[in-house]
């Protein structure tokens, strides 16, 4: 019996049997039939015109159109390139006609020019940006973008920087044409800057040294002022480093690679940490002349981790996973600070296969809040006012208010370096007793914000007590707990600052402990470091004591990258505006924090390195802010030094040639000899008579170097004092700004000679900021690009990030 069932498909009406109660040899002789038909394969057309042959394991095959016996290779039966030849050589139609249906498409061909213009621009946006190499192919960017019609034809560029639209055919660029793209960029962009600095007289250094797990890695940045007095710093080189950390091999690395960028004779300094051999790097420099600058910002690390003591008797270590009750010793947790990335070492394959869908790298679930332009920003404001409060990405503090801390890991970094964790060394290096209580406190905040992130009842009964006072209070909580870093001192502020925005919600946690159901451990645990009214007034004695600190930390450590002269003013305002003010309505342990701070800013900016403070008293005499914080005695030193050094630049640009050398020596052997005839009593030869008038004539060539002398000296002393005049008259009108190189600008044809020391001076900064800028966007791009992206690429991406936007200013 047959059942016909009748199926609709695409308007085609189609019939379906069904064979029942038949015979078991009739469906044995039906599947057999239909496993035939299964197997027979329908022969290409392109076998009429050729004929496959074998030779030995090649597959090849012949043509057997009249006069053309061409014998073509068949790799994996592929017919391709023998349509092609039926296409191309013998103009078969219907091969033709075959390829013209294949390719038929309702988009248009975008011209090559286009194509290679949208391709360079999604290059620029890959690295000024910190995206993935394939980001613009990435399948679900671009439907979602393929939705978006330009309004406007001049829209149309970047648009299709994106998508590939729906009216013209464009693909975006594969990650191999990045890397391929890249090394070019780099090479371009290092010749322009090369050129570009063969025209700037003097320039200015910073460098620093980076590690993660699997690489080291050196940078090295220029500052310089350009002849309109405009100060550009830009990096000159970021890669990597495989060797020891070594003095002498760093020496010779760093004059290595200046002498490559043809700027080592124009060095004037180099701004770098206080690490023992950083510090004795210069001793293998080939120029002695080069001028060391202590980074500033480590300066104030040590300032205050070391003024308050706060991370005495803790013990660096790795973090592990604990037991079962999910109790992580928060003292294992102290040691996080960057982000951990890992960068294989080796350069990517230009045959790499394509990121598809299903890719893992495709995912990008880090940094939803992290903005690679905003590389300084903070957040935490000077203000207890949480309008502007976010949770932003942070690369100054290396830190991230992400929920999960354990994505930290150890990075080198040296401003670990000289952070007292020795209490008996404290003692030994502090004429000051530190009170107990700081310590105490600051170890306790550590320990229950520790706790609460790492247990998932704790950390729920914050959270949702923190959306009930979002609810219903405008002061919102925007900022989640975070543990500190040793790495940076701000770090400990915010912690705190964001512990004391917490202090009701906190007060309630201790006030629930019993009913929240954690173990009899967990409980013992969190009762012992529950905070009383003490606790939280040293928390809130801290803060405000670490507030201007918190703002010198804002200011030298902003993206301006600023010179000596305004961390020189920063540190003595510290000094004498706030630390060395001591008022009797104040708090004793406030005032005790402040002498504690006050007596470590003047060990370290005076006592440890008076070599350095003269060094930094000098350079700071160029920026006019700096000079009206300076005392008399401080300007008198330094104007007699610059005295000096212009009497003999000039007496440099005058010396005499060998010729008068010679004859000045001619005229010493003449005095003696008329004196040694006068002393023997002896009348006067005609000689006599010619050496004096010898003598005469040199006697009045060194009355007049005497008189050009005097002359100078006066023009010097004259445009010392019409600099500090106008300095002083700048500063007084400039109350809500800082631009040193305005004042020059405006005044250097009224300040010839100083304006020369200025222009060489104070270009210097103060910080090696920008050498730790470019290791938190090397983090940023680690992060995005994940193990996909080689040392050598992220060294050039980070190289090319500040020359494209400037471009693009």
């Amino acid at each position: 019996m047959k059942v016909c069932e009748h199926i609709v498909v695409n308007n085609l009406r189609l019939s379906k049997f069904q064979v029942r109660n038949t015979t078991v040899d009739h469906e044995s002789s039906m599947m057999t039939t239909a496993t035939q038909t299964s197997t027979i394969h329908k022969q290409s057309l392109v076998w009429k015109y050729f004929q496959r042959i074998k030779t030995g394991e090649t597959l090849q095959a012949k043509c057997l159109i009249k006069n053309c016996h061409k014998v073509l290779s068949t790799p994996l039966y592929s017919t391709t390139t023998l349509i092609r030849h039926l296409r191309d050589v013998h103009k078969v139609k219907e091969f033709q006609d075959k390829e013209k249906l294949v390719n038929r498409s309702n988009k248009k061909k975008i011209s090559s020019h286009l194509k290679k213009k949208i391709d360079q621009a999604a290059l620029v946006a890959i690295i000024q940006d910190g995206r993935t190499f394939d980001d613009f192919s990435k399948p679900g960017f671009r439907k979602f973008l393929q939705l978006i019609v330009p309004s406007k034809k001049t829209l149309l560029l970047v648009y299709l920087l994106y998508s590939a639209t729906s009216d013209l055919d464009y693909r975006p660029p594969h990650r191999n044409y990045i890397n391929k793209h890249l090394k070019r960029l780099h090479t371009k962009h290092a010749g322009s800057m090369i050129n570009l600095l063969s025209k700037v007289p003097f320039i200015a250094i910073t460098t620093d040294f980076w590690s993660d797990k699997g690489s080291s890695y050196l940078v090295l940045t220029g500052h310089y002022i350009n002849h309109e007095f405009n100060l550009h710093s830009t990096v000159l080189r970021f890669s990597t480093f495989q060797k020891r950390h070594f003095s002498e091999l760093i020496g010779a690395e760093i004059q290595k690679q200046l002498v490559e960028l043809n700027i080592f004779e124009k060095v004037t300094s180099i701004t770098c940490d206080s690490a023992p051999n950083m510090i004795k790097m210069f001793n293998y420099l080939t120029r002695l002349d080069i001028i060391r600058i202590r980074c500033q910002a480590h300066l104030l690390h040590l300032i205050v981790c070391n003024g308050l003591g706060l991370w005495l008797g803790k013990k660096k270590k790795k973090a592990n996973t604990t037991d079962k009750t999910n109790l992580i010793d928060p003292e294992e947790r102290l040691s996080q600070s960057l982000q951990t990335i890992n960068i294989i070492d080796k350069e990517e394959s230009t045959d790499e296969e394509y990121s598809g869908e299903n890719s893992i790298d495709a995912i990008e679930d880090e940094g939803e809040n992290e903005d690679l332009n905003g590389e300084k920003d903070e957040i935490i404001d000077l203000d207890d006012n949480q309008e502007n409060h976010s949770d932003d990405y942070d690369t100054d503090s290396f830190c991230s208010d992400d929920e999960n801390d354990n994505t930290f890991d150890d990075i080198e970094d040296n401003f670990e370096v000289g952070v007292i964790t020795d209490a008996n060394e404290y003692s030994n290096l502090s004429s000051t007793q530190l009170d107990e209580r700081i310590t105490l406190v600051v170890e306790k905040s550590r320990d229950l914000i520790g706790m609460i992130k790492d247990n998932s009842i704790l950390y729920s009964f914050v959270q949702q007590k923190k959306e009930e006072h979002n609810l219903h209070n405008d002061d919102k909580i925007k900022r989640s707990l975070h543990l500190d870093v040793r790495t940076r001192w701000n770090s400990t502020f915010k912690m705190l600052t964001t512990l004391k925005l917490y202090r009701y919600i906190i007060t309630d946690l201790f006030q629930n402990m019993a009913n929240l159901g954690i173990t009899k451990e967990q409980y013992q645990r969190l009762a012992a470091m529950e905070f009383s009214s003490n606790c939280w007034y040293t928390v809130e004695l801290l803060v405000k004591v670490l507030k201007p600190f918190y703002g010198v930390t804002k200011t030298i450590g902003g993206s301006e990258y600023p010179t000596i002269g305004l961390a020189f003013l920063m540190f003595r305002r510290l000094d004498k505006d706030f630390l060395s003010v001591v008022k009797p309505t104040d708090a004793p342990l406030f005032n005790h924090m402040k002498d504690c701070l006050l007596k470590k800013l003047i060990y370290y900016t005076v006592e440890q390195d008076p070599s350095q403070t003269e060094t930094i008293l000098f350079h700071a005499y160029f920026d006019p802010f700096a000079v009206s914080a300076m005392t008399s005695s401080e300007i008198n030193t330094i104007e007699n030094e610059i005295k000096y050094l212009i009497r003999q630049s000039t007496s440099n640009s005058q010396t005499q040639t060998s010729t008068a050398s010679s004859s000045f020596t001619n005229t010493s052997n003449i005095n003696k000899f008329s004196s040694s005839s006068k002393q023997n009593g002896k009348k006067k030869s005609f000689m006599d008579y010619f050496f004096d008038t010898l003598v005469e004539d040199d006697n009045n060539d060194t009355k007049q170097t005497q008189k050009t002398s005097l002359t100078s000296t006066k023009i010097i002393n004259n445009e010392i004092k019409l600099y500090k005049t106008l300095a002083s008259q700048f500063v007084a009108k400039s109350v809500d700004s800082y631009e040193p190189m305005t004042f020059w600008k405006e005044n250097k044809l009224l300040l010839p000679n100083l304006v020369i020391l200025a222009q060489k001076y104070l270009a210097t900064p103060s910080t090696s900021i920008k050498s730790e800028s470019a290791f938190s966007i090397a983090a940023y791009y680690g992060r995005k690009q994940r193990a996909r992206l080689s040392s050598t690429n992220l060294g050039f991406s980070v190289f090319l990030k500040d020359k494209l936007s400037s471009e693009t200013n």
